[in-house]
């Protein structure tokens, strides 16, 4: 046995799926690709080693046992549905010219910080993330045959509530501006679809009023959520299923396009637990954080001493800093869509 492919039956053991379930699902019919496009949420170490904290320990402390350029301390979404398809994480598209055979196992265009518009950060958005895809399709890296037997993973849209915030976007033109979030990212997945990706699946929107790092900015009670961002989170969810729904009836493929509930996952985990994973006691506690408002989870000072605390337990913690979920929230996120997944294939 490769030790990639010995590495992902581990993980696999670890996430306690059922082997003989997989195959009454048909495992035969698990897609043989995974691509991937977005942001942090699913980014397992494009963005540049200069330009995010995410390169500085503690981040991949519990794994890979070292900073790499994931923003938590271990495994992403990414990486539980790899190994619950049965293969390593893909590759790299930074690292493409080195990836050898791994290319064959599809490949991550994800950055940190993207949106499905530009954002503050100026690293390729969504659309630009799929042109790169295209243009290894058109340069003959992948054929026709790759890619219905594949599936898209997408994570946008975060990173353009967060810059409009930023830019001082009103409340009141928040609503037009999700239209224009939903329709673009409606546009994005039918380009895929057309390049002839067999399965995507989109995450939806998290509730972004419990972000911690929305919920300080607020100045939020510690125990509560925003409910007024939580709505527009809503709002933006129904939209996204909308588009979904109509891209599914465009092409008469009901399970063509799937969305992922990020939304009712964060809350169930949070609010009851469901038995998706360890049972987080402070689950809007982040684990790691700045010493003041002025430093995050891996500042340093001139000396290079940690400006932040850890948390003694990540596994007991869903939030690992105030935008980024631990490795056992991300475990716990998987669980939730397990089921959604394998309906899906």
């Amino acid at each position: 046995m490769e030790a990639s492919s010995f590495l992902c039956f581990c993980l696999v053991l670890l996430l306690g799926i059922n082997a003989a379930g997989l195959s009454d699902q048909g495992v035969q019919h698990l897609p043989k690709r995974l691509f991937v496009f977005g942001d942090s949420a699913v980014d397992t170490g494009n963005t540049g080693k200069n330009s995010v904290q995410a390169w500085r320990p503690p981040y991949g402390s519990t794994f890979p046992g070292k900073p790499s350029g994931r923003f938590s301390d271990g495994r992403l979404l990414t990486d539980f549905i790899a190994a619950y398809l049965g293969m390593p994480s893909p590759t790299l598209y930074k690292a493409r010219r080195v990836g050898g055979d791994r290319q064959r196992y599809g490949m991550n265009f994800a950055y940190s910080g993207t949106g499905v518009f530009d954002t503050v950060v100026m690293l390729p958005n969504l659309t630009t993330q799929i042109g790169f895809f295209e243009q290894l399709i058109n340069g003959g890296t992948y054929r026709w045959s790759d890619l219905r037997s594949s599936m898209a993973l997408v994570s946008a849209s975060t990173n353009d509530y967060s810059f409009y915030l930023l830019r001082k976007g009103t409340l009141e033109g928040l609503n037009e501006f999700t239209g224009l979030v939903v329709n673009q990212t409606a546009v994005d997945l039918r380009r895929l679809s057309r390049l002839g990706v067999g399965k995507i699946a989109i995450l939806g929107l998290f509730p972004f009023g419990c972000f911690p790092v929305i919920r300080q900015l607020l100045a939020s009670a510690p125990s509560s959520c925003d409910d007024l961002f939580n709505r527009y989170s809503s709002q933006h969810n129904s939209l996204l299923r909308k588009a979904v729904d109509d891209i599914n009836a465009e092409l008469g493929r009901p399970s063509h396009v799937v969305m992922l509930d990020t939304y009712s996952a964060a809350d169930s985990i949070m609010r009851h637990h469901n038995g998706l994973g360890p049972r987080f006691n402070d689950p809007l506690k982040p684990c790691c954080m700045g010493l003041n408002s002025s430093t995050a989870c891996g500042s340093v000072d001139v000396q290079g001493k940690p400006l932040y605390t850890v948390c003694r337990s990540p596994a007991s913690a869903f939030f690992w800093d105030l935008a980024h979920l631990t490795q056992a929230g991300s475990s716990a996120m998987f669980r939730y869509f397990l089921p959604t997944l394998q309906q899906f294939f």
